[in-house]
């Protein structure tokens, strides 16, 4: 869980999943265990403080009547049209087969160095002489 902390350590907004980033204020990264169970349920921006490691009740908590401005969520532009999506697929599709090209690229370049592997240990073998008891292969 991420949390993000004002100046005076309260946390003002969090996240569980994803991460969570606001110019002016501090993101801590923490485990579950380390905030109340009801965290989750009672959450309010600077209800709680982040102290020592910890997550407490703030005790200069005061319910405020302005608003509070949380960390808004850029937006993300989805295409509106048909053919924004087609394109939008067709591209992936490229993607796709270019993706597939490399794989079968490397795939190549591993049986060829598997290759090589064994034609080096097999040369490795008739230098040292080879076991007389056993075939060494030329």
């Amino acid at each position: 869980m991420q949390i993000l902390l004002n100046q005076y350590n309260e946390i003002i907004a969090y996240a569980v999943v994803g991460g969570i980033e606001r110019e002016g204020y501090e993101t801590e990264t923490i485990e579950d265990n380390q905030v109340p169970n009801s965290f989750r349920e009672l959450f309010k921006p600077s209800f709680y403080i982040f102290e020592n490691g910890e997550v407490k009740l703030n005790p200069n908590y005061h319910e405020k009547n302005e608003e509070i401005e949380l960390p808004q969520v850029p937006p993300v532009e989805f295409p509106t049209s048909d053919e924004a999506l087609r394109r939008k697929f067709s591209s992936m599709q490229v993607q796709i087969v270019q993706g597939n090209k490399m794989v079968t690229q490397l795939t190549q370049q591993n049986a060829n160095l598997s290759q090589q592997i064994v034609l080096l240990q097999q040369e490795i073998e008739n230098l040292k002489g080879g076991d007389l008891d056993e075939t060494t292969i030329s």
